[in-house]
């Protein structure tokens, strides 16, 4: 916004244009310099503000309001993040307010609260969304998910949700790592984990946690500057370390061997093995048994984090009974009736002819 050009404290609303000399000139002036100056300033406004009914007192008020409010947004402060280049926002309702052109709205306690404690809850509540700026940009909250049932119900794989269950409750080496083939349901472990915790059926030492599935993409994605997605990965493992109750679910955890390593950049895997070996986060990893030789056995510092959890392909039975366990959301979507006969027909005949699905 133009300032204005007389005392450089307000914002200017009133432009003229002189030409002097074959030049063209612009000057902006606030509405208390225009008057000053002998502007006919009320010829121009003075019947819209006539028609909202807002005294010439309660004017200069809003304006000067805004003025200060521009001055402030202009300087740079310590909570600016570098990543963004919008401009600040600007509360109007509260400067409207606070100049007395609106009227204050009342608060409306809920279920028989106080105004006062239901505002505190609200400021901190966004003062929680605030704080978890990474968590919630660049990972899912599978816990919340399962919280507001919209995960599906995991049936089976209880011998590997128990190893990783135990290896989670350790105090040190405390971060599994699943082991497959592709499509035998690794991540869904993970998805099962959350859905026992907000349950609750959990020992005592995963209660309150929440797992968060982190979004690789998101995180390198528009990191073009060198430095960027070292910020990003350091930001989202100082929530984790603020949070106190935060395990990360890292699919295709190799990848983070040479994810961001350009131009002399550390990779995500030289940043994450401090803190997993210090046990400031822990993180549930899931890779297949090729890639896991290939990546991170060769990496031994970064191997020695994990504790291997092998996924093993489901048998005829278990199979079925996964189906069986899951087959009503099919049915409510297709709208129609899956008989089990079907289901154990359709599990053999994929062993018998589709080898290379799991």
């Amino acid at each position: 916004m133009t300032m204005c050009s007389q005392c450089h404290k307000r914002v200017a609303v009133v432009f003229m244009t002189r030409v002097e000399n074959g030049e063209k000139t612009t000057r902006g002036l606030c509405m208390k310099c225009a008057k000053e100056l002998g502007v006919p300033i009320d010829n121009i406004v003075g019947n819209v503000i006539d028609q909202l009914g807002i005294s010439p007192e309660q004017l200069e008020n809003a304006e000067n309001d805004l003025g200060e409010m521009l001055g402030q947004a202009l300087k740079p402060s310590d909570c600016d993040d570098p990543e963004d280049g919008g401009a600040p926002a600007i509360d109007f309702p509260k400067l409207f307010r606070d100049a007395g052109l609106v009227p204050p709205e009342a608060p409306k306690p809920a279920d028989g609260a106080p105004a006062a404690d239901k505002g505190k809850s609200d400021r901190r509540r966004e003062k929680e969304q605030k704080k978890l700026k990474f968590l919630t940009t660049y990972c899912r909250n599978l816990t919340e998910f399962a919280r507001k049932g919209k995960l599906d119900n995991i049936i089976g794989r209880d011998r590997e949700l128990a190893r990783v269950i135990q290896i989670l409750c350790r105090r040190q080496k405390n971060n599994p790592c699943l082991i497959g083939e592709p499509g035998v349901g690794k991540t869904a472990i993970a998805e099962a984990l959350a859905i026992r915790i907000a349950a609750g059926n959990v020992p005592y030492k995963l209660r309150g946690k929440e797992i968060y599935l982190v979004d690789m993409t998101a995180l390198v994605a528009g990191t073009q500057f060198r430095g960027q997605f070292e910020s990003r990965i350091l930001g989202l493992l100082g929530e984790v370390r603020e949070v106190g109750n935060a395990i990360l679910v890292i699919d295709e955890v190799h990848n983070i061997v040479g994810t961001g390593e350009a131009e002399g950049s550390v990779n995500a895997a030289n940043i994450l093995k401090p803190a997993l070996s210090r046990g400031e986060v822990q993180v549930i990893g899931a890779t297949t048994l090729n890639e896991y030789r290939k990546y991170i056995e060769k990496d031994s510092a970064l191997e020695r984090r994990f504790q291997p959890v092998t996924v093993n392909e489901p048998s005829v039975d278990e199979s079925v009974e996964m189906l069986q366990g899951i087959k009503h959301y099919y049915e409510e979507f297709h709208a129609v009736t899956i008989p089990d006969a079907v289901l154990r027909r359709a599990v053999v005949l994929s062993e018998r002819y589709i080898t290379d699905r799991f």
